[in-house]
This record gives structure tokens, sequence and C-alpha cells, in this order.
């Protein structure tokens, strides 16, 4: 394109400092450009920092590194033409609709005629007639949309930008407003030039977007910039639309859960250290047990549909699944392991045997419970293993990774953790690593 982008951003990393004072990097060497004319879908999986990229490019939040620019010039502050509707409606209880779309023009500073104008005007695009003086508590989750969108639109952005606008409603619900918003920009019923949104729904980035922006995660980076030429409306059963889907399911799928071999024989010293998924063993339990309804294997994106998580999410607890061996996932199919299948047929203390076992298999807990064992007392202060996990997986939040290394060490019996004297600890009774 060679009109002037609205907003960029170059070669832009984002690291934020977590409690422990370790450096957590968020994004990695973004460059991104929002031009006229243009829908463009952020969609990636859990970590891989899309609301923190929307939020650098319109100056809600400063890059640890990098450029970020309106119309080709530096920004400062918040970008002057963008506005954002936020996931969770973000309104004030205590103002009615009116109050609460016209709060977005306070800083206008307009004459009091104007202000009424636009609201009136906000309000009649996105149908919220008659509930001008209605309070959030009276509103549905749809009709609070309607109002963050209200407000967005009422200050004439360019730029719209929409942080999982859809993703807190009923299907239903969504499925109409997603539909709505489209038509209000494919109609010109609004001044916006421009919509950026961040979506973890694969259907959502096709139907809407003419561009949309892969990311991978642990840090964020783009993956690849996907053309959407097919033309509105767009019809969700076409071959057109199914093959898109398909091909982003693959892309996705691929980053997280990589189709390729793992060598059979790995030496201690040769296996890197793999972060965890952050999901619990009751999940990765209940995976097994809708693999074992659907005869041991399942399509992942039926998967997601059945339990009900976002996709990301499921890809995490089919990953938590293949990391202890318990499933593989070739192409979109996750199916059961031998091993799987013998630990699905156990009882509960067979099961944690097994588990345990498979636990001493991954990098991270042998180093852990190797730490544990050269301790004389056989026990470790929570920090001192929080700054090595730092150290070892240092794009990782260590607080979320030791919850998580915790969740699944106490159900195989590994080790335990006592929370009143954060003490992480081996059981001389049971444990017999090494």
């Amino acid at each position: 394109m060679n009109s002037t982008p609205i907003a960029e951003l170059r070669g832009v990393c984002k690291e934020f400092t977590l409690p422990n004072g370790a450096e957590l990097k968020v994004l990695e060497n973004i460059s991104l450009q929002i031009h006229p004319g243009e829908i463009v879908a952020l969609l990636g999986p859990s970590g891989s920092g899309k609301s923190t990229l929307m939020r650098i490019l319109t100056g809600l939040i400063t890059p640890t590194t990098g450029e970020v620019l309106a119309y080709d010039k530096p920004l400062v502050g918040f970008h002057p033409r963008a506005a954002i509707v936020f996931q969770n409606f973000a309104l004030y209880p205590w103002l009615t609709v009116h109050e609460n779309i016209s709060l977005g023009l306070e800083w206008l500073q307009l004459p009091v005629e104007e202000v009424r104008g636009r609201v009136r005007q906000a309000v009649d695009k996105v149908g919220l007639e008659g509930f001008e003086e209605a309070y959030p508590k009276e509103l549905s989750g749809g009709m609070k949309q309607r109002v963050g969108i209200a407000r967005a639109i009422v200050v004439q952005p360019e730029l719209l930008c929409m942080d999982e606008p859809f993703s807190a409603l009923d299907v239903l619900t969504a499925e109409n407003l997603r539909a709505e918003v489209l038509n209000l920009w494919l109609d010109h019923k609004v001044e916006i030039k421009s919509v950026l949104f961040v979506t973890h729904d694969i259907r959502e980035a096709v139907f809407l977007a003419n561009r949309i922006v892969v990311l991978g995660a642990n840090p964020g980076s783009i993956r690849i910039i996907l053309q959407n030429d097919m033309p509105h409306p767009r019809d969700m059963r076409s071959p057109a639309f199914l093959a898109m889907i398909d091909r982003i399911h693959d892309i996705i799928t691929n980053a997280i859960i990589p189709d390729e071999a793992v060598p059979a024989v790995q030496t201690a010293q040769s296996r890197h250290i793999e972060p965890l998924p952050y999901v619990t063993p009751s999940e990765i339990l209940g995976l097994l047990e809708i693999l074992d309804d659907h005869t041991g294997t399942i399509d992942i994106f039926d998967l997601a549909q059945k339990t009900g998580k976002d996709f990301g999410s499921t890809i995490s607890v089919a990953k938590a699944a293949e990391l202890l061996d318990f499933v593989d996932t070739p192409k979109h199919n996750v199916v059961f392991t031998d091993i799987g299948k013998k630990f699905l047929k156990g009882d509960i203390n067979e099961r944690k045997v097994l588990f345990k076992q498979q636990l001493l298999s991954l990098r991270l807990f042998e180093v852990v419970a190797g730490m544990l064992r050269r301790n004389e007392s056989l026990n470790l202060n929570e920090e001192i293993v929080l700054e090595q996990l730092a150290i070892l997986l240092p794009n990782e939040d260590a607080d979320r990774l030791f919850e998580t290394i915790v969740g699944w060490a106490r159900y195989g019996e590994l080790f335990g953790y006592n929370a009143d004297d954060k003490l992480l600890y081996l059981d001389t009774g049971q444990e017999t690593v090494g």
C-alpha cells in the first residue's frame, strides 16, 4: 500500500519486570503498519502478546525498544485518532448509557450541544435508542458492549481498536454484534478508516479481516501476515473460507505443537529445558477422558468446542498431555498413546505412579528434583527455585511456572510444597529419585 499508515510499529520489543526482578519478554521485533481502508486481525495463542501489541500501537504503554509512529511521525502519548473497545466493557456503573458514552468526549472540551448531538448519533448507529437513561446493571452483555462501541465511535476515530470485544458474550449475541460492527464499517456509517482487533477466534478473524497477523508466543513475534481478499459478505461454509481456516489452524498448531519426530535417545546434557503449559492435572485428565469417549482420537478443533475453551488454551492442554507422552498430535488430531491408555485405565494410585514416572522424563522436573536432593535438608525456599526458573527460562512468568510445577508434582507425589513456609520439599518416605 502506498498510503501513509495511520499507525506503525518498527522493530518493537517489550519486556516487563516480574515481582522477582526477572525480565519477561512479551514482544520481540514487531514491525507492523495499519493502513487506511483495512480491517486487521491480531490472532495468536495465549502468551503471544496480542493485547500488549495493541496497547503499544495506540500509545497506552511504551515499548522497551523500537519505534511507534502515527502518520509517519513519532507517537507521543495516546494516538490522536484512535479509540479502543475493551473486552470487559469498562463502563462506570453509576453513570447512565448517555453519560458513559459522553465520557469519551470530555478531553475534547466540546460545546454541550455538540456533545449531545454526537452521543445521539452514536446511540442511533449502535441500536441503543431508548436505553440512554439506563444504567449498566440494567443491560445485557451485548448491550453493554454496544455502549463500549458507541463510546469509541463518538470521538470519530480513524482507527478503531477492539481487544477481544465479543469474547465475553454468548455465541448468538457475539455473532450478531460482529456482523453489525462489520456493516458499520462497510456501509461507511462511521468515520472510521481502519479497524484493528485482537481475537483468539480463527473464524472471527477470517470473517472480518482483510489482513490476518498470526503471532507466535513466548515471546510474541509475527509468524506470518495473511492477506484475505474474500469479498464481503463472507460465506462461512464456502470452500475458500474453510481453506483459510485450515491454513491458519496449521500455522498456529505447528507453532505450538510442531509435527515432527523427536529423537528416540537424548542425553540429560543434550535435552533442552522446555517450559510447561500453564494447565492443571485435572485439565489433562479431562482431555484423556474426552479422548476415551471418542475411541482414542479427536480433531483438535472439535476438542476446543467440546471443552468450551479458546483454541490457544485447548492447544496448551494438548501440549501438556503430549509432554507427558499421554497423547500424540499428528496434523489436526489428538491421539492416545499406549502410555496414555495405560494411565487412564489405572486406579488413582497407579495413575500417580505413572504420572510421577512421566514427570521425571521432563528435564525441568529432573532439574528441580536434583536441586532438592543436593540440599541436605531436602527442601528449598520458593525464592531460590523462582530465581533458578528465571535463569533457565527467562521468557516465562516464573511465578506461574512455579505454580504449575507444584500442581503437577503434587499430583504425581514427586515433591510437596508448604505454602505457609514457602518451602518445596522431598518426602524421604516416598521420594526414590536417582
